[in-house]
């Protein structure tokens, strides 16, 4: 296996978060709406759902269009990496949240496995502004270390609200393939 193949390989198991923890469908799934916007109690410096969910997808987005968009510009943070209310104005924005973060995922992934970039080199227009950096292989790696850390938080304010985990969640397989 070439090197750039075993990189692909590595940052969509990554992205996809199919080692060690659950995948984004199983924790974001059967979210009620009635706690979307609910602060957790026992939680220092807690964020909503909505919070959450919101701001992964926003900053995915920001990543995603970083490596893509040689117009690109940054961001002003925090206004645009979180959104302004504790929950969703609708259940219509919640559910196109959810769609709009999994759409930028499978977009990620696309990039991922598109051979004619070289995916450990240097994005050509990226110039390394703010948090980013100027190669395709450590944005990718923190967009996916991003999620994996604001899935946890998503797992734990489930918890803390009573509604973790979800129905029909099989129990995990973490034994070694055969």
């Amino acid at each position: 296996m070439a090197a750039s193949d075993a990189l692909r390989a590595l940052l969509t198991t990554q992205l996809d978060a199919t080692v060690a923890r659950r995948s984004h469908t199983e924790i974001l799934r059967e979210i009620p709406a009635s706690a979307r916007g609910v602060l957790p109690d026992g939680l220092p410096e807690a964020y909503s759902l909505w919070q959450i969910l919101e701001h992964m997808r926003r900053s995915q987005a920001d990543y995603l269009q970083y490596c893509t968009d040689p117009d690109y510009t940054f961001s002003t943070w925090p206004d645009d990496y979180w959104p302004d209310t504790l929950g969703p104005p609708s259940d219509a924005a919640w559910t196109e949240s959810l769609d709009r973060f999994q759409a930028d995922l499978q977009d990620v992934q696309t990039l991922v496995n598109d051979s004619s970039i070289d995916i450990a080199g240097e994005i050509p227009h990226a110039s390394g502004v703010g948090y980013h950096s100027t190669r395709y292989a450590e944005e990718i790696a923190s967009i996916a270390d991003h999620n994996a850390y604001h899935l946890g938080q998503v797992v734990t304010v489930r918890r803390l609200l009573g509604i973790w985990p979800p129905s029909n969640l099989e129990e995990a397989d973490w034994s070694a393939p055969e």
